[in-house]
């Protein structure tokens, strides 16, 4: 576009408003575990989504593989112990390679994704639950000094940034080519953990930070939750990374197009049962969306909130 003839300030604001307002629209309209918002233009002016056409496989490395199982939010803990169930179990691909890999066999003896699920949940519950029971009832006791107050406006400035790219991973991890087939309650808990979850760690370290009295422990109590946070997506990449054959194999044939998982989805509807699941969570899923969208005016609210009232 010429210099000359930029739009101005105004036109600039109202295009993007109109944007964000569309891309919203689409959102709430969105199935989660299909991803149609992608099948449809967000505004006039974009490209044809390409997603309702049929799309050449690409050589894809082991590793690129392994990025596209981890970046699926519908394939978690639960998708990943129905591998072993399904598949897993043969150890086909240990018996290739001529090893023994105790991530691989004891993943179905003992669940040991399932453990991860309930080792975040459990120390969540139990951070949060401490929380509760220390929490005073005061909601502004401005007792800090200025250093406290500095932390925690640069903590809620920081989660203000980084709500934007939460809503963001949304956006981009449901635009893959190549996904889990969404024919399953194990599905929607896999999609709601790597969402739902990420979302309730923020919310409460925000909470957590503010109450706490020792600046240090401030900073290491951050850090800490983001650990927890991540637990699920380390195990993958530890799991592939000693593993990769495992990659291929869930890729190759667990995986499915969206077209195909598209039709999936149409036959699955038929039954009664997946038709009250997929109601069941048609609520949950929504307001998941709308905490999403509103949890970076949270932030924003916290960057003035929490250093006054610290």
């Amino acid at each position: 576009m010429d210099i000359n003839n930029k739009p101005s300030i105004c036109s600039i604001i109202y295009d993007n408003c109109v944007f964000l307002c569309n891309h919203l629209y689409a959102k709430m309209h969105d199935d989660l575990l299909i991803g149609t918002e992608h099948s449809r233009k967000i505004i006039p002016d974009c490209t044809t989504p390409s997603r309702g056409f049929t799309i050449e496989e690409q050589e894809l490395t082991q590793s690129e593989k392994a990025d596209i199982i981890i970046t699926d939010p519908k394939f978690g803990m639960f998708s990943l112990f129905k591998y072993h169930l399904n598949r897993g179990y043969r150890n086909e691909k240990l018996k290739q390679k001529n090893a023994f890999y105790c991530s691989h066999v004891f993943s179905l003896l003992t669940a040991l994704p399932i453990m991860i699920f309930m080792a975040q949940w459990s120390i969540y519950i139990a951070i949060v639950a401490n929380e509760v029971d220390n929490y005073d009832g005061r909601l502004c006791p401005s007792e800090s000094d200025w250093k406290k107050k500095l932390i925690m406006f640069g903590v809620s400035s920081l989660y203000f940034v980084r709500s934007f790219f939460l809503w963001d991973n949304l956006t981009d991890r449901t635009r893959l080519q190549k996904l889990t087939p969404s024919v399953d309650v194990l599905v929607m808990i896999d999609t709601f953990q790597e969402f739902g979850f990420n979302l309730f760690v923020n919310l409460a370290n925000l909470w957590i930070i503010f109450k706490e009295d020792n600046l240090y422990d401030m900073v290491l109590n951050c850090v800490a939750m983001e650990f927890l946070m991540n637990l699920d997506n380390e195990f993958e990449e530890l799991y592939f990374k000693y593993l990769p054959e495992s990659a291929d194999d869930i890729y190759d044939n667990v995986f499915v197009s969206y077209n195909i998982n598209q039709e999936h989805v149409k036959e699955k509807k038929k039954s009664r049962c997946f038709k009250c699941i997929t109601v069941s969570a048609y609520i949950p899923f929504k307001l998941l969306t709308i905490s999403l969208m509103l949890f970076p005016l949270l932030c924003f609210f916290m960057i003035i909130y929490t250093p006054l009232c610290k």
